[in-house]
């Protein structure tokens, strides 16, 4: 039965595991591990919104959390940059039928700004999806 082919295909599949090295679509470094509910590890970005903002090595520590409960398990993470701007991303990773893992993510990042008059422009907001690379 249809019931029963379900069933079967969903005690096949393999919970989608965040640990590992991610890159994203601008070729930013995602380097995790999960330990129980906790995510640690360092984010190393490839872009920048000013010269320096990242860092001398454009790599940050990574701190946040995860839900592995289910197959397509949620993500919640954010690094503080060196010049005091912080991003923020939360997602899900998807093990997909080929096997490969992705990581689709909504990210927002904060910049400082010099003044309340500056707030407008101090936060950006965008889409990332990592790939799983080793």
């Amino acid at each position: 039965s249809v019931g029963d082919l379900i069933l079967h295909v969903f005690s096949q599949a393999i919970p989608c595991n965040v640990t590992g090295v991610w890159r994203n679509e601008l070729g930013s470094v995602l380097d995790i591990e999960a330990v129980g509910s906790e995510l640690r590890g360092c984010y190393q970005s490839a872009v920048e919104t000013a010269p320096g903002v990242t860092g001398p090595e454009h790599q940050a520590k990574l701190l946040g959390v995860t839900s592995n409960r289910g197959l397509q398990t949620s993500v919640a993470f954010s690094v503080l940059w060196e010049a005091g701007s912080c991003s923020s991303w939360v997602g899900q990773c998807f093990q997909l039928p080929d096997g490969m893992r992705v990581l689709k993510t909504l990210w927002m990042m904060r910049s400082v700004a010099s003044c309340s008059a500056d707030n407008w422009k101090s936060t950006r907001m965008g889409e990332d999806t990592f790939v799983f690379i080793s």
